[in-house]
C-alpha cells in the first residue's frame, strides 16, 4: 500500500502596499508558485478594492515564489488556465485596456524566494510639459498655429511582462493617426490630445501619453521608431512635426519642451525639415518617485 503524499499546511501571507492616489490600486491578483524547476501553480487569490494598509493571501508552506498584478481586468484573460509559472509566458498587456490614472502593474520575487516584490507599470510616459511656436524670420513670421494637437505614432499596442524587451508585435496609428481604432481604446487621451485652439507664445500643457515599450531606434528596415507627431494648420495647410521617440523603455518618463520654428511636413511620416523643432528633453523616474513596492512574508 502506498503511503499518502503529505499535504502542505496553509500559509497566511500578509501583504503591505504603499499605495498612493496617483497610482489608484483598484485590484489585484497574487498567484504563488512551488519550487523550480517546474514552478507549479500553488494558489491564486483576486482582491478587489485594494487601496493601501493590509491584506491577506493564503498559499501552502511549499511556495517559494509570487507573482502580482494589479489593475489587470479579469475577464481579459483565464486564470483558470494557468498551471505553472511558464503559462504565463505569452499573459498579455494591452493598451486598450490600460487606464492611465491605474495602470496595469506587474512584479514577480527573485527565483526560490519569498521576500520584496516590486510592481512596476509596463507602459512608457511620454509628457509634453511645454510648446510654443517662434516662427520669426519666416513670410508667416507672427502668425500662430491653429487647431493645434498631438498624438502618438507607431504606438506599441500590446505587451509580455515576461519580455518586456521584444519588439512590438502590433502597431496604434501605423504611421498616421487612425481616428477610429485611437477611438476604441478604453482611454484615448493617452495617445491623442487636443493642445490649442490658436498656439503662439509658450502653453505649458504637461500633456501625457503612453504607449508599451519599443526597442527600436528607427535603423532597422520593418522597425519604426515610435513618434510623438505634433499636428497644426498654418494659413489653411496641415503641417505635422513628428519627435522620434528612441528606445522607449516600461516604467520611465520621457519629457520634453519643445518649440516649433518653422511650417513642418505635409506628411506625419515623414522627418521635418531640420530646424523646424527645437527640443529640449528629459528621462525620468515616472512621476519622480519609486512604483508600490508590495512586501510579502
Amino acid at each position: 500500500m502506498q503511503p499518502e503524499e503529505s499535504v502542505p499546511a496553509a500559509r497566511k501571507t500578509q501583504i503591505y502596499i504603499n499605495a498612493s492616489g496617483i497610482t489608484n490600486i483598484r485590484g489585484l491578483d497574487l498567484l504563488f508558485f512551488q519550487e523550480a524547476p517546474l514552478f507549479r501553480l500553488d494558489a491564486y487569490q483576486h482582491l478587489d478594492g485594494v487601496s493601501g494598509g493590509r491584506v491577506t493571501g493564503t498559499s501552502s508552506t511549499a511556495a517559494r515564489k509570487v507573482v502580482i498584478l494589479s489593475n489587470y481586468p479579469g475577464e481579459a484573460y483565464a486564470w483558470t488556465g494557468v498551471r505553472s509559472l511558464g503559462s504565463l509566458s505569452d499573459l498579455p498587456f494591452r493598451l486598450e485596456d490600460e487606464n492611465p490614472a491605474a495602470p496595469m502593474l506587474y512584479g514577480e520575487s527573485e527565483a526560490g524566494s519569498m521576500g520584496r516584490v516590486t510592481v512596476r507599470p509596463m507602459l512608457a510616459k511620454i509628457t509634453l510639459r511645454s510648446i510654443a511656436c517662434e516662427f520669426s524670420e519666416r513670410p508667416y513670421a507672427g502668425e500662430r498655429l491653429q487647431e493645434v494637437r498631438a498624438y502618438l505614432t507607431y504606438a506599441s499596442r500590446e505587451c509580455r511582462p515576461f519580455a518586456p524587451e521584444d519588439p512590438p508585435s502590433s502597431w496604434l496609428n501605423a504611421g498616421r493617426l487612425d481616428e477610429a481604432e485611437t477611438a476604441a481604446l478604453s482611454h484615448p487621451e493617452s495617445v491623442l490630445r487636443t493642445l490649442a485652439a490658436s498656439l503662439g507664445g509658450r502653453i505649458y500643457p504637461s500633456a501625457a501619453f503612453y504607449c508599451y515599450p519599443n526597442p527600436s531606434d528607427g535603423s532597422e528596415f520593418g522597425r519604426p521608431v515610435t513618434r510623438l507627431v505634433i499636428e497644426g494648420k498654418l494659413r489653411g495647410t496641415t503641417y505635422y512635426y513628428p519627435i522620434d521617440l528612441p528606445g522607449l523603455e516600461a516604467d520611465v518618463q520621457y519629457r520634453m519642451d519643445v518649440t516649433l520654428t518653422r511650417a513642418g511636413t505635409t506628411d506625419p511620416d515623414t522627418p521635418a525639415a531640420a530646424g523646424s523643432i527645437r527640443l529640449e528633453s528629459q528621462v525620468l523616474d515616472w512621476d519622480g518617485r519609486e512604483w508600490e513596492d508590495i512586501h510579502y512574508r
